[in-house]
């Protein structure tokens, strides 16, 4: 029993490696400005697939993948990322502001931020998992913002704790990071992707 629980544990801890290598390889590959936004879809894309087997990462395959998605989501990370820069601006120019009503505008950046980052996230999740287009895919996210706040909560949550973590212990953006939020993030997601799967099947 203890055994077969440290092989599971293993198995796990030595996938989110070999998905945290690839994701850094393929965006360093499209110097990083321009390859974060594909390696992340593919390497997400990759473990929707392959799940927990290790014998199934193939970094060949994950190329052709990363190649694939090059322009598609360079466009779609551009646009959150930019969106997300706008609003943070505006957000430090508020901070200069002292007045009371400034706070309300202040609360309506930090939930647009919010919004912005999530939707960024969701929206490629769903790609990685549906052949949907980008338009649609915004819609899905849209409704998956709002329609549970716990799971969003705890995706916030979530979030924040491995950014805290990873800062203290920064071996871990190298290593481990990348590939334990992108798994983390398919299985908050998993309720959506039933319903989904539901909608579909009644189609």
């Amino acid at each position: 029993m203890i055994g077969r629980a440290a092989d599971k544990i293993f198995t796990r801890v030595f996938i989110f490696l070999i998905m945290t290598v690839y994701f850094w390889i393929y965006t360093v590959a499209g110097l990083v400005v321009l390859g974060i936004g594909p390696a992340f879809r593919t390497v997400t894309e990759m473990h929707m697939d392959k799940q927990w087997d290790y014998r199934l990462y193939h970094f060949k395959e994950g190329w052709q993948r990363f190649k694939r998605h090059f322009w598609q989501m360079n466009l779609h990370t551009w646009l959150f990322l930019g969106v997300g820069a706008v609003l943070a601006y505006n957000l430090y120019l508020s901070l200069s502001i002292h007045t009371l009503w400034i706070i309300f505008i202040q609360f309506i950046i930090v939930f647009a931020l919010i919004l912005d980052f999530s939707l960024a996230i969701f929206t490629v999740m769903l790609r990685s998992r549906y052949d949907v287009a980008f338009k649609d895919a915004i819609k899905l996210a849209i409704v998956q913002f709002f329609s549970n706040f716990t799971q969003l909560l705890t995706f916030i949550i979530g979030t924040i704790v491995l950014i805290v973590i990873s800062l203290k212990w920064p071996g871990m953006i190298f290593f481990l990071s990348p590939g334990i939020y992108m798994v983390g993030a398919d299985r908050l997601s998993r309720r959506w992707y039933d319903k989904i799967d539901k909608m579909l099947g009644a189609v």
